[in-house]
């Protein structure tokens, strides 16, 4: 089973402009698959848009956020 990712448009509500947001990451075996969960549980309004591969953690560093590849979570070989 893999993991996608969706995005929603919607307003936002500071400005009232119309944006594009990030959804919930969805189960599927395939992006029709992860389609039909969207559909099939509420989530109708979210779009897939990608298979999601891996999270990079982060990490504070002289003041600065930084990726800190050591908290890599792998989905692509986690799931498969």
């Amino acid at each position: 089973m893999n993991l996608y990712t969706t995005e929603i448009q919607a307003l936002d509500p500071i400005d009232g402009e119309m944006k594009t947001w990030g959804g919930p990451n969805v189960p599927g075996i395939s992006w029709d698959d992860a389609r039909w969960y969207c559909d099939n549980n509420g989530l109708g309004y979210c779009k897939v848009v990608g298979k999601l591969v891996c999270e990079i953690g982060t990490k504070v560093e002289n003041g600065m956020i930084v990726a800190d590849v050591t908290k890599r979570i792998d989905y692509d070989t986690q799931y498969n």
